[in-house]
């Protein structure tokens, strides 16, 4: 059954492919559950291949189901006896390459969604969304004569000026150059909370998916193993798999002690609240980059095996006398040679254990 207070509820999806003999099924997607509320921006997250793109097409209506439900507004529009047309389902869609008409303007690309308003009514509106996307003044310029960033916006505006129940976003961003995309993100998400529209987008990048979603949902092989808030994605990953996933961090060996404390080669931190492991385990512990910090008066050191600067910091690669490498961000007056042994001390305020 559907959740009855999602804008858009999946239950249970399995798609599949022939494969390319023909003599067998390839599984696309398998078993996805996800609620998407009113006003929420949702992410699927993952590498290529994952599904999540083919999770987005069967929304649209675009890929039949083998099994389970998918729900707009509390109306069963799939499931593997019935699909409802794509054109009834009152779903925005901002393409990869933004897929403008090269012979139209933005007012016109803005428009063309609108055909069953009269043509002042069109103008109005598709003036109104080129405005809260901050181009009126780019109206009557065609996409060629626009940057990546305004046919961007241009394409969010087309895909919201016919009001649709949600907006699906197939990679918004791909295109586009490191620094544009992360401040793109910002500008998008701004929008989309302003104009109180719901949305999903998929994309393989973190920090893209970070910055605009409310919920993400890491993905692989066809499955969501996570659909939560980016903060505890990070901070508390359910499975090894999202753990690794996201962020940068290394698992290193722990032995579990007594008091709820594990020792590890940097020191001893204590186990979060809920843990109950036998005394003497040995188990694995995730420590991120951000979790070491540069100490000169530490009688810890390591040793800077590789680095990359990042404008505000160091990423360094630290060896431990162990031979087992982390990672550590440090700020970017620190500078250090590869081959130099510096201080460290461990900064968790929580333990991610498996």
């Amino acid at each position: 059954m559907k959740s009855e207070h999602a804008l858009l509820s999946i239950k249970g999806l399995e798609i599949t492919y022939p494969s390319q003999d023909g003599n067998d099924k390839v599984i696309a997607v398998k078993n996805l559950n996800l609620d998407l509320m009113a006003g929420e921006i949702g992410c699927l997250l993952g590498s290529s291949g994952c599904g999540k793109s083919t999770v987005l097409r069967a929304i649209c209506g675009f890929e039949p189901l083998k099994s389970g439900e998918i729900y707009l507004r509390n109306k069963l529009v799939s499931s593997p006896s019935m699909t409802l047309p794509p054109g009834e389902r009152r779903i925005g869609m901002v393409f990869q390459d933004f897929a403008l008409f090269p012979h139209l303007n933005a007012l016109e690309n803005v428009s063309f969604g609108l055909q069953h308003l009269s043509s002042q009514q069109r103008t109005t509106v598709a003036m109104d969304w080129l405005s809260k996307v901050s181009l009126s003044d780019k109206a009557k310029a065609y996409p060629h004569e626009l940057s990546g960033g305004q046919q961007q916006r241009v394409s969010l505006a087309r895909a919201m000026a016919p009001e649709p129940d949600v907006i699906l976003l197939d990679e918004p961003f791909s295109s586009l150059d490191i620094e544009l995309r992360e401040r793109l993100a910002f500008e998008m998400r701004d929008i989309l909370k302003a104009n109180h529209i719901s949305a999903l987008l998929v994309t393989h990048d973190q920090t893209e998916a970070f910055a605009i979603a409310d919920k993400v949902g890491v993905m692989t092989n066809g499955k969501i193993l996570q659909w939560d808030a980016p903060y505890d994605l990070y901070h508390k990953p359910a499975t090894r798999y999202v753990a690794d996933f996201i962020g940068r961090g290394v698992f290193v060996k722990g032995t579990v002690l007594a008091d709820n404390r594990v020792k590890i080669e940097i020191g001893e931190i204590p186990l979060d609240q809920g843990h109950n492991i036998e005394i003497g385990k040995e188990i694995d512990v995730l420590i991120r980059a951000d979790d070491i910090q540069h100490d000169d008066h530490s009688p810890m050191q390591a040793e800077v095996v590789a680095k990359t600067f990042r404008g505000a910091d160091f990423l360094y690669t630290l060896k431990l006398q162990s031979g087992v490498e982390v990672l550590a961000l440090v700020p970017s007056h620190h500078n250090h040679e590869v081959g130099e042994k510096i201080g460290i001390t461990l900064a968790l305020d929580h333990v991610v254990t498996f």
